[in-house]
């Protein structure tokens, strides 16, 4: 009886852990976002077309997961503000392709280092952390990855592309 009742609780426990520390990293990408009058959607497209550029509009909502209504008002936003160039594939005429303008470059290497004063301040607080309890909580974040995606790859739902 005891066994039936610990294991319910371990694993909501670790998923309330592992949603808490999500949301304040949310919290801190959608204040970054914010600052620089973004919304998360844009911020999360921007970031992603930076080191892939140029990248397709598929390509593009295969990374991010944003539902497609929501990646084209993204970048819609983001090629107003003159931060995307969208242009048609030459080879393939029904492929969107997109590029960071040298404006966007420029806002996004701005951006990077506004996130890296964020990683220090996320260095910080991993500093406090034993470095034995870092390694070992790094090892098992893996081996729970790893057992969700044996469990989610037999098509139990979720992203295949990660």
């Amino acid at each position: 009886m005891e066994t039936e009742q610990r294991e319910p609780v371990r694993s909501t426990a670790m998923m309330q852990s592992f949603w808490n520390v999500q949301r304040h990293l949310v919290r801190a990408a959608h204040q970054t976002a914010q600052e620089n009058g973004l919304s998360l959607p844009q911020f999360h497209s921007l970031v992603t077309i930076a080191p892939r550029s140029p990248i397709t509009q598929k390509e593009l909502a295969a990374h991010t997961h944003l539902p497609k209504s929501t990646l084209s008002q993204s970048i819609e936003g983001l090629v107003q503000s003159g931060w995307v160039i969208r242009d048609t594939n030459p080879e393939n005429r029904r492929e969107v392709v997109l590029t960071l303008s040298e404006q966007g470059q420029r806002f996004v290497d701005a951006i990077k280092q506004q996130e890296a004063g964020m990683q220090q301040r996320l260095e910080q607080i991993l500093d406090q952390i034993d470095p034995a309890a870092f390694e070992q909580m790094l090892k098992t974040h893996e081996q729970i990855a790893d057992g969700l995606k044996d469990i989610l790859s037999s098509g139990n739902g979720g992203c295949t592309d990660d």
